[in-house]
């Protein structure tokens, strides 16, 4: 039953994340697009291996940015609230929410350059299954991390906050964002451990119990 009730789980939680994956590469490669129309407020320069760098104007971007903001917030509340208990109004909403992500994500990932961002991203799904393996099959109960987490994933927050007043150098930029990988990676750990928690706990191994899980270590 348990294994069971794992698959589904990571079946839903790994179609999402399939999902923002491929929104997160459509977007990158949509604005590499605009650069070479010569759309206004994007630009590009070439890094040290001679790759195209993007660069959006914030000015630009950012009634865009803080509306797909806003809209991720408010399809992740219904889909908390309304996903579990039904499947054909909550997976499509679970999988518009990963396209608002993989959206915003690209957005991140071109601000801090998408060329370094997308190697931290490849690294990062790469060790999301070591994360799940540990997290689920180790016996080490991670749930001390919780607090230290959400504390560190507040100063990150704030960091990004006032990015949008100061400019940041590109190198504090790139440090930002391996930190909020490190971050990314505990959550996992956390996430995944808790997973085995709640499975251990349920008595049902039902689409509806893994939906439920699922959104719950999102």
């Amino acid at each position: 039953m348990l294994e069971s009730l794992y698959t589904k789980t990571f079946l839903i939680l790994g179609s999402q994340l399939i999902i923002t994956w491929v929104a997160t590469i459509f977007v990158i490669r949509f604005v590499t697009k605009l650069y070479y129309a010569k759309t206004p407020g994007i630009s590009a320069t070439k890094n040290e291996d001679g790759l195209l760098d993007l660069e959006i104007d914030w000015v630009t971007i950012k009634p865009y940015f803080y509306s797909l903001l806003i809209s991720d917030i408010v399809v992740f509340l219904i889909l908390l609230f309304n996903g579990p208990q039904n499947l054909s109004v909550g997976l499509p909403l679970f999988a518009c929410w990963s396209i608002l992500t993989g959206i915003m994500l690209a957005l991140a990932l071109i601000s801090v350059g998408e060329n370094l961002g997308g190697k931290v991203l490849a690294i990062t799904m790469t060790i999301t299954v070591g994360c799940a393996l540990l997290g689920i099959y180790s016996g080490i109960d991670f749930g001390f991390m919780g607090g230290f987490l959400f504390i560190a994933l507040l100063l990150l927050l704030l960091g990004n906050l006032i990015r949008l007043f100061i400019s940041i150098p590109r190198a504090n930029q790139r440090i930002m964002a391996f930190i909020g990988v490190l971050i990314f990676t505990g959550y996992l750990l956390y996430d995944f451990n808790r997973l085995a928690k709640l499975v251990e706990q349920c008595e049902s191994n039902s689409w509806a119990v893994a939906m439920r899980l699922s959104i719950e270590i999102t």
